[in-house]
């Protein structure tokens, strides 16, 4: 059962405010204010999900989250937290978890900065990612992912539908900690490069990646190699490429 109540309020002017927000769904509750007046935006949203087996069976704790939004209707500024003292996923225990996310929400020049800390079976977490642009162009910058001896990095140029180009490289010598971050069971390694790029207008992926094992769930392989691209995988996917095993 979902319940949403607000008190509203329209003046003359077309301005609008919303007051005593409060939204209760099972374990996710929300509670705030928001308006809009003379073109600038306000919002202010505090909740919590206090069950987040909700999501993934293998999983138990609970999440606090913030949502912040002020200034231009057209280009407010952002910022949006999520923390947690402690999870457990897949027998994984996660503590001081904190995803921070600021940024501008221009359609011209976005912006954002991401950052992730916190602590996954003893070994610490880092996150890390900035979206900016200059000259009209957006770029991802310093695209990290930390994670005991994991770690995901890259570089990515975004053209104005943010699609991407550039290479994401992948060293993950123990995925399950990884996994466990994304609510999900897994156990083995990854190790390879992905790469975005255009052929014209058509964008494309291209994966190559090993595995010496890798299982989830009753799904298991070893000794795996990955070359593949997928072309045009916005509009009308194609995939070639071998997979051995």
């Amino acid at each position: 059962r979902t319940e949403l109540s607000a008190a509203l309020k329209r003046d003359a002017n077309g301005n609008v405010t919303a007051n005593a927000i409060r939204l209760v769904s099972g374990a996710l509750t929300a509670d705030g204010q928001a308006s809009l007046a003379d073109n600038k935006l306000t919002v202010d949203i505090k909740g919590a999900l206090a069950d987040i087996s909700l999501l993934s069976g293998d999983a138990n704790g609970a999440i606090t989250f913030a949502l912040n939004a002020q200034g231009a209707s057209t280009a407010p500024e952002l910022s949006l937290t999520v923390n947690s003292d402690r999870l457990s996923v897949a027998e994984r225990e996660i503590t001081g978890l904190s995803l921070t996310a600021t940024g501008k929400a221009d359609a011209a020049n976005p912006a954002a900065n991401v950052q992730l800390t916190g602590n996954v079976a003893g070994q610490p977490l880092q996150g890390s990612a900035v979206l900016a642009t200059s000259d009209g162009k957006r770029a991802i910058d310093g695209l990290l992912l930390s994670l005991g001896k994991n770690r995901i990095s890259g570089d990515l140029a975004l053209d104005e539908a943010f699609v991407p180009e550039g290479s994401v490289a992948l060293d993950l010598p123990d995925i399950g900690p990884l996994a466990a971050l994304a609510l999900e069971k897994a156990e083995g390694d990854v190790r390879g490069t992905i790469v975005f790029s255009k052929t014209g207008n058509a964008p494309e992926v291209t994966v190559k990646a090993s595995t010496a094992s890798i299982a989830s769930g009753d799904v298991s392989a070893k000794t795996v190699t990955i070359d593949a691209s997928i072309a045009n995988y916005l509009a009308a996917p194609v995939i070639s490429g071998k997979i051995r095993a």
